[in-house]
């Protein structure tokens, strides 16, 4: 007797912690996994500033009373407003290797987006590109990143029948922290007086957390033309200060300034904390503090969050400023391996790595679909 697949929208606290504990469940012997903190996910889901212009709603997946799968959709109105879409998202998606129910999870979604008189389905992506974004499609045998999600094989596999097509993909490099080349230290020191551009002093958090602002603004003028980039509110750049820059470390971050003390170029790491995150298992309390700590002062790998300049010093060369700073800065932490954020296939900027000690280890995709053939009957 096939057995009845029961999609459930979460309503109450209760099915909100099931939605945000489930993965823990199905990788709970995976070592690649990195479980995102619970008390982070619910805020996420309940109070990120993202929710006054995008509407959400969550979904788990029953069989026999117990939880088989979660998702969500989300409908981003400023994003398909300004960028002239009828896209409803899918994010938070995790399922046991079980295409029924995946296919479920998916008609849901769908369902609710037509309702809306959306014409795609797209994802994963949460809010923005500023959150996790990209399933995982080559690179299942290295731990995840924290600013990355971490999917079985049979993900992509499902998304492949149900009939979704690859819209870009995403690679992540593993740099081998090496001494800082000659070449490196010579073009920034050239690109600097050529154009006037310098490191501006980060003396304590009060000033990072003061010039947290200027630093966004030129994410959201270099980011400008990066897929699923919409600019930043005032309210999302409160919420990144408060919940990124807060616990940055300072010789980690670079900002660069003009001669004119005009913020036009960042570039912010922090020693990686999946293994950390790993140990913690979901919960601050009451170890995961102190594996929290001890990963942010005794590393061995760091990884690469944010960079960016502004679009009029594009293909000058400045960044080797920043980059050669925080080279330094990774050497005297005692780093061995720096692991770069998501980077887009085509981006050019990229092409840096090839000067380096790199490797690929990941490729990520977010998909695109037309929901009129999205059902599937068999």
């Amino acid at each position: 007797m096939t057995q009845i697949i029961e999609i459930k929208e979460v309503k109450s606290n209760e099915d909100l912690k099931r939605f945000i504990q489930f993965p823990r469940k199905i990788y709970k012997t995976c070592p690649y996994y990195v479980p995102a903190l619970d008390k982070g996910e619910e805020k996420l889901l309940t109070k990120h500033p993202a929710l006054a212009f995008c509407d959400l709603r969550m979904w788990l997946a029953f069989r026999n009373d117990e939880v088989v799968g979660r998702i969500a959709g989300i409908i981003n109105r400023r994003c398909n407003e300004i960028k002239g879409q009828k896209r409803i998202r899918f994010a938070w998606f995790d399922v046991i290797e079980d295409f029924e129910v995946t296919k479920k999870l998916f008609e849901t979604v769908e369902d609710w987006g037509k309702s809306e008189g959306l014409e795609e389905i797209c994802g994963p992506s949460r809010y923005s590109n500023m959150e996790k974004q990209g399933m995982l499609v080559d690179g299942f045998d290295h731990i995840t990143s924290l600013g990355a999600e971490y999917n079985y094989p049979y993900y992509p596999e499902y998304m492949d029948l149900i009939g979704f097509e690859k819209e870009v993909d995403y690679l992540q490099y593993k740099v081998k922290v090496t001494p800082v080349s000659e070449r490196i230290s010579h073009i920034a020191e050239l690109v600097g007086q050529k154009y006037h551009v310098r490191l501006r002093e980060i003396k304590d958090k009060a000033q990072l957390k003061k010039d947290g602002y200027a630093f966004l603004e030129v994410l959201n003028e270099s980011y400008h033309d990066i897929f699923n980039f919409i600019p930043l509110t005032h309210e999302e750049m409160t919420w990144i200060i408060d919940e990124n820059l807060s616990v940055g470390v300072l010789d980690l971050i670079s900002f660069l300034e003009d001669e004119n003390g005009r913020l036009v170029g960042i570039a912010m790491s922090i020693p990686s904390l999946n293994q950390a995150f790993r140990k913690a298992n979901g919960h601050l309390w009451p170890f995961g503090m102190f594996h929290l700590l001890h990963g942010l002062h005794h590393n061995k790998n760091v990884d690469l969050l944010l960079t960016g300049v502004l679009p009029e010093y594009l293909h000058t060369g400045i960044h080797a400023i920043y980059h050669k700073q925080l080279h330094e800065a990774f050497l005297r932490h005692g780093f061995e391996y720096a692991y770069t954020s998501q980077q887009l296939e085509n981006n050019i900027a990229a092409r840096i790595w090839q000067k380096y000690d790199a490797e690929i280890i990941s490729r990520r995709r977010c998909y695109v679909k037309r929901m009129d053939d999205l059902r599937i009957d068999n």
